[in-house]
């Protein structure tokens, strides 16, 4: 069996394994209600007439837009990903209505739509890895080392933008790079388009194109000096680009009435008193933006609750020995590093003025951690090289970082992510300082014995009421039968799938240390 057939093994049965069921979040429900909106015909928000705005951006609100009809303030890309599961599931559930319509329309998507891209973003490291000329077995062993051990993990349970912006973002790179070494129009047209649709589903991703046409740029220039050869390299890739870029503009001018405006532009406009438009609700000054920028410059170093150097253990032993084997790097990884060490400060930067710099409640520093990911790429990668041919204490410290890194993203879609949030707003003993990893691991020793400690949920019990819907293993089966108490048609299913889990877990177990043996 060849490498890249192992690893796209290896990733399927993870992250069936992690696979919750559910999309995770709020912001993927309501884009999963977009896209069930446009093949209904029904309206994009739905909000019952007495529902009362949780806030003044409230996101189940939506915007006014073309007509004086309401959109969710969304980019259109995700939601398109997840129309055909959408409608799959919507057909299933005639057949079986083993769970409410929109449970199940869910439950379809994370296995039919998100399954398979995740697998796709280990996949496009392995390529992006090969390219950058690491050995065959190295890239492999990297690209499940990256899948295990960094928050990709995380977010291939949690479904954020961030794995779908990370699998077309890579793919942009490494069509980038296979152009310069192979000198194939074809590839200069897939990173562009690969581009156009990260843009789709986020139009902060304008970045990230930057950073790829720096990146193919700087590869161009390097091979060739030709002022003329480079420029019409980066048009061809323009080329590429313009055709899934400018379907996003369209379609924000369609739902917004203007080709420059998207949804949280918008929203932030109709928050504003100041606003022009007569269809504006009138709700005061937004709070979205913060006189100080330090927090948000710093936080994503150090702060317990969002540093990637903590969430991402693998991140500054990468960097460390990109540092120290720099000279021995290729010309080309060198300057892809380059470029996203640019990426990431400009992320960082542009987030920093945000009350909510950090993501909001997500795990880790979500904006920053799409940057973060690209440069594990190859970290990861020079990691598995250096540990494959460390001796003596060196490889005993190369391994527990790995065994730590990997116990930490185990440990984050081990149980649902918002339990570390709703324990600091009760006040949960332990939750002040806000480590929510620290936390998230007494969490999970607490499962097996809730009287352990005073951080337990089950020794505080005038706060487990409001936290035992999230204390529990946060994985398909685990979830099914905490919905058996309310639907007892789905014990038997639940008992089943349960079965099924463990077998599909000793089976990824298997095969991950058969491929590292």
């Amino acid at each position: 069996m060849k490498t890249i057939s192992k690893i796209t093994l290896i990733a399927f049965l993870w992250i069936i394994v992690i696979n919750s069921g559910t999309l995770g979040v709020l912001d993927t429900e309501l884009r999963l209600q977009m896209a069930h909106s446009w093949w209904t015909g029904t309206e994009e928000v739905q909000v019952a007439p007495d529902y009362k705005p949780r806030g003044r951006t409230d996101i189940r609100l939506g915007v006014v837009g073309v007509g004086g009809k309401r959109y969710i303030a969304y980019e259109p890309g995700q939601s398109m990903l997840m129309l055909p599961g959408d409608w799959l599931g919507t057909q299933l559930h005639q057949w079986f209505p083993i769970l409410p319509e929109k449970d199940f329309r869910a439950l379809v998507v994370s296995l039919l739509i998100f399954i398979p891209l995740n697998v796709a973003v280990v996949v496009s490291c392995f390529w992006l890895l090969r390219l950058f000329n690491f050995e065959e077995r190295i890239a492999g062993l990297a690209s499940i080392a990256w899948l295990l051990g960094t928050t990709v993990l995380h977010y291939s349970q949690v479904h954020h933008q961030n794995n779908q912006v990370l699998l077309f973002v890579t793919l942009g790179y490494a069509n980038a790079l296979a152009f310069i070494l192979r000198q194939n129009p074809r590839f200069l047209i897939g990173s562009g388009l690969s581009l156009g649709a990260a843009m789709l589903i986020r139009i902060t991703s304008a970045i990230h194109a930057f950073t790829v046409v720096l990146f193919l740029f700087g590869c161009a220039a390097y091979q060739n000096r030709n002022t003329r050869k480079v420029l019409k390299v980066i048009g061809l890739w323009i080329v590429g680009f313009i055709p899934l870029a400018f379907l996003g503009r369209l379609l924000d001018y369609i739902r917004y009435g203007n080709f420059l405006t998207h949804g949280q532009s918008l929203q932030l406009h109709q928050i504003n008193p100041e606003a022009n438009s007569s269809n504006a609700p009138k709700i005061g000054m937004p709070d979205e933006f913060s006189s100080n920028r330090y927090p948000g410059l710093w936080g994503v170093f150090f702060s317990p609750a969002k540093s990637f150097f903590i969430y991402d253990p693998l991140f500054l032993p990468g960097l460390v020995l990109a540092i120290r084997f720099w000279r021995r790097l290729s010309p080309y990884l060198q300057w892809y590093l380059v470029t996203g060490i640019l990426n990431l400060g400009i992320h960082i930067i542009l987030t920093s003025r945000l009350s909510f710099w950090h993501g909001d409640s997500a795990w880790g520093a979500r904006y920053h951690l799409t940057s973060v990911h690209l440069l594990l790429i190859p970290l990861t990668g020079l990691f598995i090289q250096h540990l494959l041919s460390a001796k003596g204490v060196k490889v005993w410290l190369l391994r527990g970082i790995l065994t730590l890194a990997i116990l930490f993203q185990i440990a984050s879609v081990a149980m649902p992510m918002n339990l570390e949030i709703y324990q600091a707003r009760v006040g949960m003993p332990g939750s002040r300082l806000e480590f929510r990893i620290g936390q998230r691991l007494i969490n999970i020793v607490c499962l097996s014995n809730g009287s352990l400690s005073k951080f337990c949920v089950n020794s505080n019990p005038d706060k487990r009421p409001y936290l035992k819907h999230l204390n529990h293993l946060n994985f398909l089966p685990f979830n099914l039968r905490q919905e058996a108490a309310d639907n007892p048609n789905l014990g038997k299913l639940s008992l089943v799938l349960l079965i099924v889990w463990g077998l599909v877990l000793i089976l990824a177990i298997g095969t991950t240390v058969w491929f590292c043996g």
